[in-house]
């Protein structure tokens, strides 16, 4: 296994990481003045001068496949700072696609974006890692210019990745850590097979195989493939992988998408946690908040079965919350019906 030498874990260190988990509360909203991305704009697509670009905080302009781009980035050192950071690429928006006319599908499930929100989940990230964190706003949503139709596509990943390359430069980084979710738990392993500056990668819900067929010359509606690339993966053994999953993901199916990851990995001769959890979302699909946990124990060396019995902490609450919310749902839709002791006179 990569990262071979860990870090003693006292029980003093672990009662402490209980207390974080019990303390986990999803992301509150930042203050008043939040700069809110409009859905409207996600859905037809950012456009973005350079000079708009510059006159935004955190910005990068950056050229990928002929095409200028404005990636925006939330910075955290809320839990400490380091040398290489946790980058944190969350999962797709707007709903599905259209694929036979390269369109949303349903534009209802578009939402408006809280940056207040975006830089605390890279708040978050930081606390528990202890390291700096990042935030990076992915094509077409959360600041980033372009069209989130590209999401997941040849475009999205080499620009992700000139992201990367622009704020290590920038900040002068040794190389990052990297957390995805569902479509972002895609991404980082898209990354990963292309640079050798990551040392721990968590994939969360991820939609990790490639569905739908290649568009001939377009890399913006061009997916990229990974597990056909597994190989190069398990070469780097400075690389530690995990995956996150709720076995009950009814948005991203756990069997068909991040199993088989983690089989053809193990047969690659790479080790790979698979970490069964349970999500409190109706969905049971957003897992962010174990993504935090193992990045946070990852990142301090932490062994295995330490970040195993983290995890298992706040898996045992959820269980407890989803018990809670379907015993009360049950309760709602029972019929109602009045016994005979508590009838009124004169009544039937």
């Amino acid at each position: 296994m990569a990262f071979s030498r860990y870090v003693g874990w006292s029980s003093v260190a672990r009662g402490a990481l209980a207390a974080v988990l019990l303390a986990i509360a999803p992301f509150a909203a930042g203050p008043a003045g939040a700069e809110i991305i409009r859905k409207e704009d996600t859905l037809r697509g950012i456009t973005m001068t350079r000079e708009e670009c510059a006159a935004k905080p955190q910005t990068l302009w950056l050229n990928v496949y002929g095409q200028d781009f404005c990636v925006r980035y939330y910075l955290s050192t809320a839990g400490g700072q380091g040398s290489r950071p946790v980058v944190i690429l969350n999962g797709d928006h707007n709903g599905p696609v259209d694929p036979a006319r390269w369109t949303w599908a349903d534009p209802s499930k578009a939402s408006d974006v809280n940056t207040d929100k975006l830089a605390a989940i890279a708040d978050q990230f930081s606390k528990l890692a202890r390291t700096t964190a990042i935030y990076l706003g992915r094509i077409g949503v959360e600041g980033t210019s372009g069209t989130h139709l590209s999401r997941k596509t040849l475009v999205e990943l080499h620009l992700m990745d000139a992201a990367l390359e622009a704020i290590r430069q920038r900040h002068q980084f040794e190389g990052f850590h990297l957390f995805g979710e569902s479509g972002g738990g895609r991404l980082v392993f898209g990354l990963a097979e292309r640079r050798r500056d990551i040392a721990c990668l968590i994939s969360g819900s991820g939609q990790i195989v490639t569905r739908g067929e290649p568009r001939a010359g377009d890399p913006g509606r061009t997916f990229f493939d990974i597990t056909g690339k597994v190989a190069l993966l398990a070469q780097n053994r400075a690389l530690r992988m995990m995956v996150v999953s709720d076995p009950n993901d009814q948005q991203v199916p756990t069997a068909a998408q991040q199993t088989p990851m983690v089989q053809a990995l193990r047969q690659a001769g790479y080790v790979v946690p698979h970490l069964l959890v349970e999500a409190t979302d109706p969905k049971r699909h957003g897992v962010i908040d174990y993504g935090a946990i193992a990045m946070g124990g990852c990142v301090l060396g932490r062994h295995d079965d330490e970040i195993a019995r983290a995890i298992g902490t706040l898996v045992r609450r959820n269980a407890e919350t989803n018990r809670r919310l379907q015993d009360e749902a049950r309760a709602k839709s029972a019929p109602q019906t009045v016994s005979d002791a508590t009838r009124q006179p004169g009544r039937s």
